[in-house]
């Protein structure tokens, strides 16, 4: 029986702008310099939005915008990882490894390192032991060595004399035993083992040094993150048991529902500790709006993965406490990052960076099911944002071009981007021929494919937008 089941049209209401009046910007806190378009979906195809954030969109909740590249105060480029050909680097693997340890340990602190006074100290108790210990003499003879400290040192110097005669006198000697064989020269049982190896076969020699080898082939043979993430409370003494659970968030699944107001909980906590919103910020109604409403609708095909596409969250459970959550989008070629949020009270197992770590590796095992999904979405990267260069730091990792909508890797675009905020990326013909493609293709499918209906801002797409 097949499982397919896909959406056919999507429906979208775009917000004209009569002015280019910005809007407060939330990483330079400048008050009206954010300048974007955006439109309401009322109901998105998971093509169409992988088409849309192909694009530079994005959404946030049923709200779905593209910054004003040219304009706008810190402008926002689309970043992704190739999962396939991603590799985990030093400060990653610390962050997995310090999860680990936590996870079995209980504790994340390294060995407590001695006092820095401590190493003097003990030297200075070692210098006083020698000397003590130099200066004892007898009780019997401690009165005669204060009274009479001469004699006591002629005394010990005329036994160190007699001591030394009876050294220096050699004792008469018959030569070698003749019964024994003589004993041979040290190059001369070096050549006889040399010798011997040899006897000893090439096929020895050849197994040897295959095996030496190909363990240090399998040594040197950098760890993937599975590897790392196994290693995670692998010990049956664990003292903690770390669990990630999927739900689907739209339509909402039973799951969702029953954790619903733990979830929020945690969202509550985490803006107004880490963000600093107010607590009139932070309603339920707020979080609905924010991360649980989707204009993905749920779908499911013959060729992509078990759980099929649309809106979830990654739940992260510790024992049987919800420390984390994470709100994916998937995809027909990626999955897309959309939030995090965590009790800040685990604020130092680094959880912001773990659970991206964690979604790589998710995306790479729904790639073993579903063989086009080969990309793990982070949102916006800024590069004028200090706070947003973490996500540069995964490896294989692309920004997309705002001009031209090709990818390029990120160490080829940091020059450009300290020169200036906003830089075409693509700097071949080809990407400049493309870029006038995209035009001309926007502006016949704005008169031939899009049919306004109910208002003049409604749309309703009925085909894909390349």
């Amino acid at each position: 029986m097949s499982m397919s089941r896909r959406q056919e049209f999507s429906i979208v209401e775009y917000f004209f702008r009569d002015s280019e009046t910005g809007s407060r910007c939330g990483y330079c806190r400048s008050e009206d310099t954010n300048l974007s378009r955006g439109m309401w979906a009322h109901k998105l195809t998971t093509q169409d939005y992988q088409d849309l954030i192909d694009r530079g969109w994005r959404r946030s909740g049923k709200y779905v915008y593209k910054p004003t590249m040219d304009a706008t105060c810190c402008p926002a480029y689309t970043i992704r990882c190739e999962v396939l050909n991603f590799k985990p680097s030093r400060s990653q693997r610390k962050i997995m490894l310090k999860m680990g340890k936590y996870l079995e340990t209980g504790s994340v602190a390294s060995e407590p390192n001695k006092p820095e006074d401590q190493t003097p100290k003990e030297a200075s108790t070692g210098e006083v032991h020698m000397e003590t210990k130099e200066a004892a003499v007898p009780e019997g003879q401690s009165s005669s060595c204060t009274k009479d400290g001469g004699a006591a040192s002629s005394s010990i110097n005329q036994s160190n004399s007699t001591r030394s005669s009876h050294k220096k006198s050699p004792r008469s000697g018959i030569g070698p035993d003749p019964s024994k064989p003589l004993q041979k020269k040290a190059k001369v049982l070096r050549k006889e083992k040399k010798q011997q190896k040899k006897q000893q076969g090439t096929s020895t020699e050849v197994k040897l040094e295959s095996e030496a080898t190909s363990h240090t082939q399998k040594s040197n043979e950098p760890k993937n993150i599975e590897d790392y993430l196994c290693e995670e409370g692998s010990s049956t003494s664990t003292c903690h048991k770390l669990k990630l659970r999927l739900v689907r968030s739209s339509p909402p699944s039973s799951e969702f529902q029953d954790t619903l107001q733990k979830s929020y909980l945690i969202y509550k906590r985490y803006q107004e500790t880490i963000h600093r919103d107010p607590p009139t910020k932070c309603t339920l109604a707020q979080f609905k709006r924010f991360l649980c409403e989707s204009p993905l609708e749920e779908e499911y095909a013959d060729d992509g993965p078990a759980c099929g596409y649309g809106s979830f969250h990654q739940q992260y459970w510790l024992d049987d406490e919800l420390i984390a959550v994470g709100v994916l989008d998937i995809l027909p070629h990626s999955i897309s990052s959309v939030y995090l949020y965590y009790n800040p009270d685990y604020n130092f197992l680094t959880l912001g960076t773990y659970s991206s770590l964690r979604e790589v590796a998710f995306t790479r095992e729904i790639q073993k099911e579903a063989a086009n999904i080969k990309y793990y979405y982070m949102g916006f990267y800024i590069h004028s944002c200090p706070k947003m260069r973490y996500k540069g730091q995964m490896s294989s990792s692309f920004l997309l071009c705002p001009e031209a909508y090709t990818w390029h890797p990120i160490e080829n675009c940091r020059s450009k981007l300290d020169k200036n905020k906003y830089s075409r990326l693509d700097q071949t013909d080809a990407g400049k021929l493309q870029m006038e493609a995209c035009i001309y293709a926007h502006l016949w499918c704005s008169q031939s494919l899009i049919t306004k209906v109910q208002s003049p801002t409604s749309l309703l797409l009925c085909k894909t937008y390349k």
